[in-house]
């Protein structure tokens, strides 16, 4: 692979903070104080059994931990504190760990010398529960070292689950069926959970689970780990996890899971002539469990209605823009459709990749579903998910509805991934069908992982290497293929990476917004932790990324320079220097219909970003940017703020302007959105998410209700307005394009 190139021909500035950087690598790091532990945490893999108790003895989910099943339960006591230092905990956790035929049974007894400074704030069913004093229970059925199931749940009992992917954020949109409730006592707080095995896809065969529990007590800025207790281990990440053992003879019932919804949708387009509409919106998804580890689902007449907004994007570069998927379908059981590991993300914290979007990514489900930016009905669709014979396995085929002079299409994926061992992972993936029906099209490709916890009796280490071939009726054949390998430690971290896309690669199923590409990145983060005073941590690094056409000829070229620090209330602040430079071989358009011509154009810059503690009930994430921009100049101001007063508002409010300037002309780019929750109950809450940019005169507006009569049983009112707003008079410039509301009653049956 060509070197990547040095920051030569960039600012006096850059070339000096490089020398000043490279220096500060070899200093030594600052002394921080550590404990002696009798235990080597390099091999330390803690196992627990919980006990088994009869279904007539089983608890009662309140949080009060004062029925007798919890004193027959095996109780975790060794847990260590990891953050902001590796030490013994000032304060007592205690996990009470029981299962009978049906469930298995968590409780919580988080012992604090602090109560009155507790964080309670987060009342909503799904919310972000990790802002509060808090436990995370996550486990790894399959065993897989790398992929699995987490359960949140603050002191006030408010519940979320996720989806842990392998090395990628979780996916907080998954739901499954359990239940949690917690209170704040004298000494501290209490909470009980309940997870139905029915609601998991395990091997049953397996000799155990992976486990992680993590105490996130917030209000100390402290994180307390009873496995994995390494400051360089993603706390998401079941590479040094524990063992959950001994779960044997339960009840899966008949794995039968039938959910039924009725809707009533009403829309109105307000452009004349004006056009009402109101139907009936019935909708099921039928899951069945072949296996205790495989499972089935039959979808009709799929329903998204409850699917939030996207994050509203204003495009001002040259490239399409990503939006990652919101809708449940499609986020249930994501993992097994997963493909290349880390080439198509952005990367770990400390080592940022140069850029989030997943170019080349074979399979992307928001293609389903989605034609040119207007949703297409699901008429129905068929998935399979789970393991089976050492194999994973995620399949999906979809039937979608005629639209835009579209016919009705078959799209399918299919993804089998296997372990040889518990370092290496191959897997296959193959795509069929287009979204628009315009072409006959298929993509087929092979990826393979290693990973180590453990490399050179350092941190984590993980190399990604993958093949595609995509073949289309009207672009022909053509691949893409690449790797990345990184190192993740908690004082060193780095990355290369290397992926080719060709000029007719062409996934009608995925995602490509730069094809005929290579693209050479890589990255390198040094942190040096503090003592015990106001600075947590500070770290500095380097990102590289250099992109050339086919014919080698180069199209991109970034270097930057990023510094930033942490405080021990774990606010963070950062400042990056980057050496930019663009050579245009096709003209493009900005907002506003300023067309950047043909040529190289050094676009150097400067960020700085601060982010407050999202621990606190309120807080704020400020960016400046300045750069050249094409020829002239860009300055960005980002802003967000939270404002939690109690556990029952919840208020945030964002505000961006991007002032562009280039030959062609000036423009102003601004986007605004207020999103409110109101909670009445853990069950029972108010959103309402409100956006607008000035570009598309667009003002979207989206209100929903959210009432969890019990956990199978959910009730959903939602009302849309979308509207145009051209001039500076709201009241004469205000024009209402479309209205929409449902009422939709929706109940689990499980057999």
């Amino acid at each position: 692979m060509p070197g990547l190139p040095a920051p030569a021909g960039g600012t006096t500035v850059f070339r000096t903070a490089a020398f000043a950087v490279m220096c500060m690598f070899f200093a030594a790091p600052a002394v921080v104080a550590q404990e002696a532990f009798d235990r080597d945490f390099q091999t330390y893999t803690p196992r627990v059994t919980p006990t088994r108790i009869d279904s007539a003895d089983a608890p009662v989910i309140d949080g009060k931990l004062d029925d007798d099943a919890w004193a027959k339960a095996t109780v975790l006591t060794e847990f260590y504190q990891v953050e902001p230092e590796i030490a013994y905990p000032d304060v007592e956790t205690r996990v009470y760990l029981a299962h009978d035929e049906n469930n298995l049974y968590v409780g919580v007894y988080a012992y604090d010398d602090e109560v009155e400074n507790i964080f309670a704030t987060i009342l909503e069913r799904d919310g972000q529960v990790w802002r509060d004093d808090m436990l995370r229970f996550y486990i790894d059925p399959f065993d897989t070292g790398i992929s699995g199931f987490g359960f949140d749940v603050n002191a006030l009992g408010a519940r979320a689950e996720r989806l842990v992917q392998a090395n990628r954020p979780p996916v907080d949109e998954w739901d499954t069926i359990w239940d949690s409730a917690g209170q704040i006592v004298e000494d501290g707080w209490t909470a009980e959970l309940v997870i139905p095995f029915r609601s998991l896809s395990f091997d049953p065969g397996g000799d155990g689970w992976g486990l992680m529990i993590t105490r996130e007590r917030s209000h100390k800025a402290q994180e307390i780990r009873w496995a994995a207790i390494d400051q360089s281990v993603n706390k998401f990440g079941f590479s040094r996890a524990g063992r959950l053992e001994g779960i044997t003879d339960i009840n899966r019932g008949h794995g039968l899971d039938v959910q039924l919804q009725a809707g009533v949708t009403a829309n109105r387009d307000w452009t004349e002539p004006r056009d009402d509409d109101v139907r009936l919106e019935p909708s099921a998804n039928i899951a069945y469990k072949i296996t205790p580890s495989m499972t089935g689902l039959l979808t009709l007449n799929t329903d998204f209605s409850d699917t939030p907004l996207d994050a509203r994007q204003i495009n001002t570069g040259r490239f399409s823009l990503f939006f990652p998927e919101t809708r449940d379908f499609f986020l249930q059981d994501a993992a097994f459709f997963e493909f290349g590991g880390q080439t198509f993300t952005r990367g770990s914290q400390s080592v940022r990749a140069m850029s989030n979007v997943p170019n080349g990514q074979p399979f992307f489900s928001r293609r389903i579903g989605i034609v040119n930016g207007e949703r297409v009905k699901i008429r129905g669709g068929l998935k399979l998910s789970g393991e089976a014979g050492g194999f994973e396995i995620g399949a999906l085929t979809a039937r979608t509805g005629e639209a835009q002079g579209i016919d009705s299409q078959t799209l399918s994926v299919a993804r089998i991934a296997t372990d040889l061992g518990r370092q290496h992972r191959v897997g296959i993936i193959a795509t069929h069908g287009d979204p628009t029906g315009r072409t006959d099209n298929t993509v087929a490709g092979v990826d393979y992982l290693y990973q180590t916890p453990s490399f050179l009796g350092g941190s984590r280490m993980q190399t990604d290497v993958y093949y595609l071939l995509s073949s289309s009726s009207t672009r022909g054949d053509d691949s893409s293929f690449g790797f990345r390998s990184d190192y993740q430690g908690d004082a060193l971290a780095g990355g290369i990476e290397f992926r080719q896309i060709g000029d007719d690669f062409a996934p009608a199923l995925g995602f490509v917004n730069r094809a005929g590409t290579r693209n050479y990145s890589a990255a390198i983060n040094r942190r040096l932790r503090q003592g015990p005073d106001w600075m947590r941590w500070w770290q500095f690094g380097t990102r590289h990324e250099y992109i050339t056409d086919l014919d080698g000829r180069m199209e991109t070229r970034r270097n930057e320079l990023v510094a930033g620090l942490q405080t021990r209330w774990t606010d963070d602040l950062t400042l990056s220097l980057s050496d930019e430079r663009q050579v245009i071989f096709t003209p493009f358009s900005l907002p506003g219909g300023l067309v950047v011509p043909v040529g190289s154009y050094d676009n150097d810059g400067a960020t700085l970003t601060f982010q407050s503690s999202l621990t606190r009930p309120y807080g704020t994430k400020l960016e400046l940017s300045h750069q050249d921009f094409y020829g002239g100049d860009s300055t960005k101001f980002a802003s967000d703020f939270l404002y939690r007063p109690n556990a029952r508002i919840d208020l945030r409010a964002s505000y961006s302007i991007e002032a562009i300037s280039v030959p062609a002309g000036d423009v102003d780019v601004q986007i605004g959105s207020v999103n409110t929750v109101f909670n009445l109950s853990p069950d029972l809450s108010i959103s309402t998410q409100t956006q607008y940019d000035n570009i598309s005169h667009s003002l979207s507006f989206f209100g929903r209700v959210n009432w969890e009569l019990r956990p199978q049983t959910e009730l959903f009112i939602g009302l849309g307005h979308g509207a145009i707003i051209e001039g500076d008079d709201f009241r004469s410039n205000f024009r209402s394009v479309q209205t929409s509301a449902i009422i939709r009653l929706g109940n689990t049956f499980r057999f």
